[in-house]
């Protein structure tokens, strides 16, 4: 049994997800803290997993967005963010203790485990505490996360002095906050131990000594980087090492049972617009499949909507908390929006022993189709937006006629016949992400992708849509040319590293047969930004460009001059 509920002060409320046993006695509870930036994506349904099981063992199991993450009220990039942080643990165990449980163990992955163990002093009584693959120090954190932002993003203006990490961005006295935190073992006095580590941070100076002070029990955790810093379109769930963690939890646990009581708070208000006026976000289950979704708007208003589609395997937020900030910014505008799980991924459906649905499937049209639907507005009243699958999502909407506005963010796929093959590539499991083979020796490539590059470059343009109509190749027009017959105003957002791709698809080519028979749509390319939308700069200006868009299609005020058309 699982509910999401809002829980915490009113004006900084948090998000929370609650697994109980099914008749909710419960022979203890478990507060679960995620990680920071791209690993609490990646790990989401592996928490989820440990969550669900558990609750299979008797207890209660909570898992939460900080504040600023996530769900959750508040800015990723306030200067208090560390503070908020540790505040969202100690409210979350405090919720837990209110609902009658007795004993209460601490979980902590990667960075949640440094903020769990600093928060514990301030948490009252707690029972256990669990250090799962923890980074012991918040300045091996920064340098680690800097490192990597560093190698696959390059660096930001340096005229914006926050600090970016991989999946999310730090106010500077925020970072200066988290470089001063440190697992010192005598905040976990008193406290039953477990420290699960990976071979290779056991044997690590700072490790070893946090082992040593402790003297609890340990758990080696081998392969773990494929859980938590996957190289592949989604992670792998270490089950049976989260089988272990479990057990462990629930072995010390009392063997009475008790009833315990959490409050459902469906709606809270996440922020305010510039008068006052209240901003809610209510939790809604679309469909005939109860898609988990969150619904954002201001008190009041009844204008039109937005629906946002996730990202590959990932949950209801987009690039960064992209998603999440974009609907609380256009409530302020009276524009509402929905963002939500498509079955088998993030909140929708259970986690344990469920695979992941595969990408472009006919689940996944369902999907689509069912959160339309279950919206019930007027087709004119709906703007449509994603990121690369998801904005292919978008287009499918849109081209069946159920919206007014499409915004495709950093679109790959251009055919709406989608091959098997490609289904195949893209469904679990998948060595890697989609264009990794262009790393790969040209012997090893096989024969259609040696093919494509000489076919792209030499064969004439309307060979190359053909290919294109049958989903042997990806030529904008196909899609661009199916939403401009279904009358759908579309704007399409690109990064630069998409914007070549864009080019590299012939798109140029695409764009002058589309304007001389009538494609108003326009094609908005940044000069920076990846595909991901984790460059930070980049991310502004899809931010930028998606505002403007949406603002001008409902008549609110104009685009952004500075999100002008380029194409070259």
């Amino acid at each position: 049994m699982r509910h999401a509920s809002w829980f915490g002060c009113a004006d900084s409320p948090i998000l929370g997800h609650v697994h109980l046993p099914d008749d909710a006695r419960i022979r203890g509870a478990v507060v679960l803290c995620p990680p920071l930036g791209k690993e609490h994506l990646d790990t989401y349904r592996g928490v989820a997993v440990l969550a669900e099981q558990l609750a299979e063992r008797g207890l209660a199991a909570m898992r939460f967005d900080y504040t600023g993450t996530g769900d959750s009220a508040g800015e990723q990039d306030s200067p208090d963010a560390v503070a908020a942080w540790q505040r969202s643990i100690v409210t979350a165990v405090d919720a837990v203790r209110a609902s009658g449980a007795a004993h209460i163990t601490v979980v902590g992955l990667r960075a949640g485990a440094l903020l769990a163990a600093t928060a514990l002093p301030d948490c009252g009584p707690v029972d256990a505490a669990v250090l799962w693959d923890p980074i012991v120090s918040g300045r091996v954190l920064l340098r680690e996360q800097r490192a990597l932002y560093n190698v696959t993003q390059g660096t930001d203006d340096p005229a914006d002095p926050r600090v970016s990490i991989i999946g999310g961005v730090l106010a500077a006295e925020a970072a200066d906050s988290l470089r001063a935190l440190r697992i010192d073992a005598q905040s976990l006095a008193g406290v039953r131990t477990l420290l699960a580590t990976r071979p290779a941070a056991r044997e690590t100076a700072a490790v070893s000594a946090l082992a040593a002070a402790l003297r609890g029990d340990e758990l080696p955790l081998a392969g773990h980087e494929a859980f938590t810093t996957p190289s592949a379109l989604h992670p792998t769930i270490p089950a049976g090492q989260l089988a272990r963690i479990a057990d462990w939890i629930a072995d010390a646990a009392p063997n009475c049972t008790r009833e315990v009581r959490f409050p459902v708070r469906e709606r809270a208000v996440v922020a305010t617009t510039g008068t006052g006026i209240p901003i809610h976000e209510h939790i809604e289950y679309l469909g005939p499949n109860d898609m988990f979704s969150l619904h954002t708007r201001a008190a009041g208003t009844s204008g039109p909507t937005v629906l946002f589609f996730g990202t590959a395997y990932e949950h209801r937020l987009g690039p960064s908390r992209l998603w999440v900030e974009l609907a609380r910014s256009l409530a302020t505008h009276g524009i509402s929006s929905v963002r939500f799980d498509r079955t088998g991924v993030g909140d929708t459906g259970t986690a344990l022993g469920t695979p992941l649905t595969p990408l472009y499937s006919d689940t996944s049209d369902r999907d689509a189709a069912d959160a339309v639907a279950a919206l019930g507005i007027d087709p004119r009243n709906l703007a449509v937006i994603g990121l690369c699958s998801g904005a292919w999502y978008a287009s499918w909407v849109g081209i069946r006629g159920h919206a007014r506005v499409a915004v495709l963010v950093n679109m790959i796929l251009w055919s709406t016949h989608r091959r098997k093959s490609l289904r195949a590539m893209l469904g679990p499991p998948v060595p890697g992400a989609p264009g990794n083979a262009g790393d790969a020796p040209a012997e090893d490539l096989p024969l259609r992708a040696r093919i494509k590059p000489w076919a792209q470059k030499y064969l004439p343009y309307n060979l190359w849509l053909m290919l294109g109509r049958v989903g042997a190749t990806q030529v904008p027009e196909v899609v661009l040319e199916a939403l401009r017959r279904a009358e759908v105003s579309t704007t399409v957002v690109l990064s630069a590293q998409d914007h070549r791709s864009f080019l590299y698809q012939r798109g140029s080519e695409s764009l002058d047969r589309l304007r001389r028979r009538g494609f108003t749509g326009r094609i908005l390319a940044g000069t920076v930004g990846d595909h991901g939308g984790y460059q930070r700069d980049g991310r502004e200006f899809l931010r930028a460009a998606i505002t403007s868009t949406v603002l001008a299609e409902f008549g609110i005020r104009a685009p952004d001059p500075a999100t002008s058309e380029r194409i070259s």
